[in-house]
């Protein structure tokens, strides 16, 4: 199963830091959201969205990008 993990790392750079940690245990590949190639995300099984909470929501970014997929109905399966 090939697994990528979108994320949005601002400010102290906390996000990447975990998501770092996760890499070292699951095979995953970390995509920053600002990079994003919709197309080669057709390559994954399974997408995982992170990012900081900024009052009380994830980060802008990460909110257009699930509109986006939302709206194009990719048909996999996101955490």
């Amino acid at each position: 199963m090939k697994i990528a993990i979108v994320y949005s790392s601002v400010h102290h750079g906390n996000t990447k830091k975990v998501l770092e940690a996760v890499k070292q245990e699951i095979d995953v590949d970390l995509i920053q959201v600002q990079e994003v190639d919709r197309r080669k995300l057709d390559e994954y099984d399974v997408i995982g969205l992170a990012s900081g909470i900024y009052v009380g929501k994830f980060h802008n970014k990460i909110l257009e990008f699930i509109d986006k997929r939302k709206a194009l109905g990719s048909g996999k399966k996101d955490f």
